[in-house]
């Protein structure tokens, strides 16, 4: 039987799914065989299980951390908001059920009999189970609709680690409030607090440290330093949408990806921002395209309400204009979608209104059913076998093209097994549609294709040697050994020993 370990958070965002991620890499580094857990999880960036299982992509980070396959058991439960307060509920890797915010409490008790069977289940095949809570687990108006917090913790009596966020400020007054909310029986599972994201001398917090310790009773396992790190994202909260300026070398392709209101798996664009020879950037304003080369429409969890809005903000005709004069376009997943002439949704899934005109862009119409893809897929560019790419599909859609066209990718690998099929759209190479996520993420095949750009729109090519050339893959790896280094650096040793003891 496993092992556990929990670590929750004064907020969202204070750090956890990246800590759980480096707990666990550290533990995996040990000898220990690790899996995550995340028992209710709110996101729009998922990704699929070689079983074609769908989960949050903050696990599937933890579980490659572990070195094991991700397993839709690890995020039993995954919230996909979209629009309107209507929540798509994913069950096990697949679609429950649709339903309001609201109407989603009445399921609560069926709910957790399913994060019980799941945690039971990893128990058995495991010997640590690192667990994650979300948002905040002293919400006192959700404690008895708990699926995720407390309650997990004391199902299976583990100890709780608390994070508050530093640099946001009043790290104290969360973490110490956090402790006077919860109920006698939940301070007896909480073993410490662990400050984040700290810029400065530990020495300057030392009074601070002793005083919310007396005060409470509760050790300050750990003060973490402010890290940047390259790691997958949990949600739209992430700073990676802000933009900012970054260094980029000689004439780089300027690449705008427009930030939808229902922006989903912006984690595809994640690897374009340490390119030299790619300046990204997020836009929300139509007036933006002016000075780009390629201009992404991204994946979505609402296409018909994106799509709405992206016509209201007057991008139809602006995109309109921007490939008349030579501007690059590609549309991923939902972006895909909408350049089509019509987007069809006879079951009310994502639209009352059934029928809707697209962009235009591509002759081709998208009719959305009941049952999601769900995929994993290898594979490569339809000109040049050298540039591979491993991504995955999420779309209710189905499209049918009125005419031709030549294909964007070949797919020789789907769900581990071969095949060989086109998928997707590539005009002129200057406007390029797919349903495939994480194409960017093999350096051979970013290379390629933005090379082909590059010559596209006059640019000269760079002499980057792809052997030399990081994958996304091997950054993420790195990345999280660092991270462990870190923690094991920064927590308390006697609390290390004891956690690797059983203790």
């Amino acid at each position: 039987m496993a092992r556990f370990l929990m670590f929750q958070g004064t907020a969202s965002s204070a750090g956890k799914s990246v800590i759980a991620a480096g707990m666990i890499r550290l533990l995996r580094n040990k000898g220990l065989k690790v899996a995550p857990f995340k028992a209710q999880n709110m996101s729009l960036n998922s990704g699929v299980t070689l079983r074609g299982e769908e989960m949050g992509r903050a696990q599937i980070l933890q579980a490659q951390a572990a070195g094991v396959e991700p397993d839709a058991r690890m995020n039993p439960i995954l919230l996909k908001p979209q629009g309107g307060n209507a929540i798509q509920v994913i069950v096990r890797g697949k679609v429950w059920k649709t339903c309001s915010s609201f109407e989603y409490y009445q399921y609560v008790e069926d709910l957790w009999q399913v994060v019980k069977e799941s945690l039971d289940s990893l128990a058995q095949e495991f010997d640590f189970v690192v667990m994650e809570g979300a948002g905040s687990p002293a919400e006192i108006n959700l404690r008895r609709k708990d699926l995720v917090n407390m309650r997990v913790a004391k199902y299976c009596n583990a100890p709780v680690i608390l994070i508050g966020d530093i640099d946001r400020g009043g790290v104290f007054a969360s973490l110490y409030g956090t402790w006077a909310l919860f109920e006698e029986e939940e301070r007896k599972l909480l073993q410490g607090f662990l400050i984040n994201k700290f810029r400065g001398e530990r020495r300057i917090l030392e009074p601070a440290l002793q005083e919310i310790e007396k005060l409470t009773g509760v050790p300050v396992l750990g003060v973490l330093p402010y890290l940047k790190l390259h790691l997958d994202e949990e949600d739209s909260l992430s700073k990676h949408l802000e933009g900012g300026e970054r260094q980029v070398v000689g004439d780089v392709l300027r690449v705008g990806v427009i930030r939808l209101p229902h922006i989903a798996n912006y984690t595809d664009f994640q690897p374009l921002e340490r390119e030299p020879y790619v300046k990204l950037s997020y836009i929300n304003s139509a007036k933006e395209l002016a000075g780009l080369d390629l201009l992404i429409i991204p994946g979505t969890k609402n296409t018909f309400s994106d799509l709405a809005w992206l016509v209201e903000q007057g991008f139809a005709e602006a995109i309109e204009g921007f490939l008349k004069a030579g501007g690059l376009v590609m549309g991923i997943c939902g972006g895909f979608q909408m350049l089509g002439e019509r987007l069809v949704d006879p079951w009310g899934l994502e639209s009352p209104k059934g029928t809707v005109s697209g962009l235009g862009v591509l002759a081709m119409e998208t009719y959305f059913a009941q049952e999601k893809v769900l995929r994993q897929v290898e594979g490569y560019l339809a000109d040049d076998q050298s540039a591979r790419f491993a991504g995955y599909e999420i779309h209710m859609g189905r499209t049918h093209f009125k005419k031709a066209y030549s294909p964007f990718l070949v797919i020789d690998k789907l769900l581990g097994q071969s095949v060989q099929h086109f998928e997707g759209v590539c005009v002129d190479k200057r406007i390029f549609g797919t349903y495939v996520h994480g194409i960017f993420d093999r350096a051979s095949f970013r290379k390629r294709f933005f090379d082909c750009l590059k010559q596209q729109k006059g640019l000269p090519v760079l002499g980057i040697d792809i052997k030399a050339a990081a994958s996304w893959e091997d950054i993420r790896e790195q990345e999280l050994d660092k991270l462990s280094i870190v923690l094991e650096a920064n927590l308390d040793p006697n609390f290390l020993s004891r956690l690797l003891a059983g203790q």
